[in-house]
């Protein structure tokens, strides 16, 4: 195993060390466990290269890709220099993908593979949180659709948004920091991680709610809603309850599941399904 921690600040700007990396190898080994601690910062297709070969050279091969990375800052949408944005959407989103983009081969080509991306409910909307919201949405994004293309290959590629105590909770105030210590221990989030890497796993592009003890499956649904042909701003603002109702809602698990609601209304002439 490699375990890659910058140890940087939360910010994702301040250079790091990699004594954090090298605390967890030190755990992994007294307990029998092989690995190695890797202190790259995560944000660059350079960066994921020397990360991969670093497990290529250790173990031979890669099986599994946890993309665990991130970092964040509080503030409003216009609080933050271009500079600052740009580093936590490459630590939250830029650099899981290359990641997954230099393992993709490997796994490829030895036909196994499981990915987890770990995201967050702050793409959900929670406020002061937007670079981190968006780096992870775009995760989210990345999730589903690499699903698709790694089935046929048995890369299996699903994700979480965990909610456990770590270095970012360590620095709210002290109550909100106790609560995750006593209640959203690390390892009530790493058995999920541990099952969606299993050889046994046999579903992909699918994201969960995990901690404290509580596992949930999280998905996007719409409701029927109002189909007009001739429609017109005043004809959504007079049924705008109808449009806005989820009492019956209809999850929309794909791209294509979301296309194939419009065919009640309008046939499909658009060629072969799945061909863009």
């Amino acid at each position: 195993m490699i375990v890659n921690d910058y140890g940087g600040a939360q910010s994702t700007l301040t250079p790091g060390t990699i004594s954090h990396a090298q605390a967890v190898v030190d755990e992994i080994r007294a307990a029998g466990g092989e690995a190695e601690a890797d202190g790259e910062m995560v944000g660059t297709g350079e960066s994921a290269r020397l990360i991969v070969e670093h497990a290529l050279d250790a173990f031979g091969r890669v099986d599994i890709l946890i993309n665990n990375a991130g970092g964040s800052l509080i503030g409003d949408p216009d609080a933050f220099t271009d500079e600052e944005i740009e580093g936590v959407l490459r630590t939250n989103f830029i650099g899981p993908y290359m990641l997954l983009r230099r393992v993709w081969p490997l796994m490829r080509g030895q036909g196994f593979g499981r990915i987890v991306n770990v995201m967050s409910s702050a793409v959900l909307g929670a406020g002061h949180l937007g670079p981190y919201a968006a780096g992870k949405a775009g995760l989210l994004g990345l999730t589903h659709d690499a699903a698709f293309d790694g089935r046929p290959h048995n890369i299996l590629v699903n994700g979480i948004f965990p909610t456990g105590a770590s270095r970012l909770t360590e620095t709210s105030h002290e109550d909100l920091a106790r609560w995750y210590r006593t209640h959203f221990q690390p390892e009530k989030v790493s058995a999920l991680i541990a099952y969606l890497s299993s050889e046994q796993l046999d579903f992909c592009g699918e994201v969960f709610n995990v901690g404290g003890g509580r596992v949930a499956r999280l998905a996007i649904f719409d409701n029927d809603g109002l189909f007009d042909p001739a429609i017109t701003p005043e004809s959504i603002a007079a049924n705008i309850d109808l449009i806005r109702d989820l009492s019956k809602p209809t999850m929309i698990p794909t791209l294509w599941a979301q296309t194939e609601r419009y065919f009640v209304h309008i046939p499909w002439t658009g060629g072969k399904a799945g061909l863009f």
